[in-house]
């Protein structure tokens, strides 16, 4: 009997003592997405942006290698939504890419998004590559990263304003 009283108290006090730490062990966490994510909101239609994303890309040196119109899959479900997703990019720069690591294809080409949201206001969001290429340690790629960056963050911008 004094062993299983001696034994709850242990496991009682291993759980109290980790549910105190859990805290600082939550906080002290790198949170991989932060900074990742980037949502610009619009004042124009969805039509109007997506148009623009259209233009836009080919304006700067890419093409649209695939547009999936999710509101469109989602109507079948009874959802209705206006939501687009294309996968973009320029071949010569994914080749720069590729030749460092195969593996780069996984978020190569990139994505943008131009959606409406339950009160109809449009946005376009992107997944900043620098953040998603990032963990192949490599600097060439990391130096093509922040320039996908940069020409997604102006295509965004361009497109929703």
């Amino acid at each position: 009997m004094k062993n299983r009283t001696f034994l709850r108290t242990l496991v009682l006090g291993a759980v109290i003592g980790i549910a105190a730490l859990l805290p600082s062990f939550v906080a002290a966490a790198p949170d991989s997405f932060s900074g990742q994510r980037v949502t610009v909101p619009s004042d124009k239609s969805f039509d109007e942006v997506t148009k623009a994303v259209k233009s836009l890309v080919a304006k700067n040196g890419m093409m649209i290698m695939a547009e999936v119109d999710q509101g469109k899959m989602l109507s079948m479900t009874g959802l209705t939504l206006k939501a687009t997703l294309y996968i973009i990019g320029n071949p010569v720069v994914g080749k720069q890419l590729f030749e460092q690591d195969h593996a780069v294809g996984l978020y190569v080409p990139v994505r943008i998004f131009v959606y409406s949201d339950a009160s109809g206001k449009t946005s376009v969001s992107y997944d900043k590559p620098s953040t998603l290429l990032s963990q192949f340690q490599n600097p060439k790629v990391n130096m093509v990263a922040e320039m996908l960056d940069e020409k997604l963050e102006g295509l965004a911008n361009m497109a929703a304003h």
